[in-house]
């Protein structure tokens, strides 16, 4: 499974977010939101996806290991973050408030793929982000 795209959208009134069709089509009925570590957005992970993104962080160490302290800790904040969710019949998922003050979402919201995980963004903070980044930024990325 690989989620690519950008997608406006709009949360309704009790904050659900009607996902687009070519992503739903990529996921389970089942998926886990969580506030992104590294962005002004929610993750949001398909259970084999989250599976696999919080075992792959503990792959430098070795791999988890219940017997360290260290690793429990993290494995433990990544869980707690982490809220599991069904989409409905009408493919939406419900964030809750908690979620969406914590990354200061509005109606207005970006979806982006971004390979193993959607990211939801503020829709002006993700065009703000946007704006700020330029094809020689991504071409030194790219080829460094």
């Amino acid at each position: 499974m690989i989620l690519t795209g950008t997608y406006e959208r709009n949360l309704d009134a009790k904050g659900r977010l009607s996902l687009p069709a070519p992503v739903r089509r990529e996921l389970s009925d089942h998926v886990y939101v969580l506030p992104a570590l590294d962005a002004d957005a929610l993750y949001v992970f398909s259970d084999e996806g989250f599976e696999k993104w919080v075992l792959g962080l503990f792959e430098k160490r070795g791999g988890f290991d219940a017997r360290k302290r260290e690793d429990q800790e993290l494995m433990r904040r990544l869980t707690s973050m982490a809220v599991p969710m069904d989409i409905d019949a009408a493919s939406r998922i419900g964030l809750t408030e908690q979620l969406r003050q914590k990354k200061n979402l509005s109606r207005e919201v970006t979806v982006v793929g971004n390979f193993d995980h959607l990211e939801i963004w503020d829709r002006a903070t993700w065009e703000q982000s946007q704006a700020e980044q330029t094809d020689e930024d991504l071409a030194a990325i790219f080829f460094s």
